[in-house]
């Protein structure tokens, strides 16, 4: 089984006094691939500094996704269009979900704790791991 994971589900698995710790590792370890958008690189550094990881914690995670046999990364730049149109009347805020969303409209699967997201998801007819959160 193959899924485009969201930045929640790696930064969950990473931090083990998180709400959804030992889910998100079943999760991640459970998954035959893992299909990784660039953009969900930078988000997940990005919030491994806000939680106070150092660069060389932020690093080592890093390369431990990027190096993960698993992992399949998704060049984004052909879905950044499709971004554009699938935030119909959101604000460009949500511009970085809505390329995730439109790469996981094609995989046909997405993880993610996101219930915003999650919601955009399930109307767009994307399956959803957890299946409840």
């Amino acid at each position: 089984m193959e899924a485009v994971i969201d930045a929640n589900v790696f930064i969950y698995a990473a931090v083990e006094d998180s709400q959804h710790h030992e889910s998100a590792l079943e999760l991640i370890h459970s998954l035959d691939r893992w299909l990784v958008p660039i953009i969900i690189l930078y988000e997940t550094v990005w919030n491994f500094r806000k939680l106070g990881f150092g660069t060389d914690e932020a690093r080592e995670l890093a390369e431990q996704i990027l190096f993960d046999p698993r992992t399949s990364l998704v060049d984004d730049r052909k879905y950044l269009l499709e971004g554009f149109e699938l935030l119909k009347s959101l604000s460009l805020k949500h511009y970085d979900d809505s390329v995730i969303l439109a790469i996981a409209k094609e995989a046909g699967t997405l993880a993610s704790y996101d219930k915003k997201l999650r919601k955009r998801a399930k109307k767009l007819g994307i399956d959803l791991l957890p299946e409840v959160v």
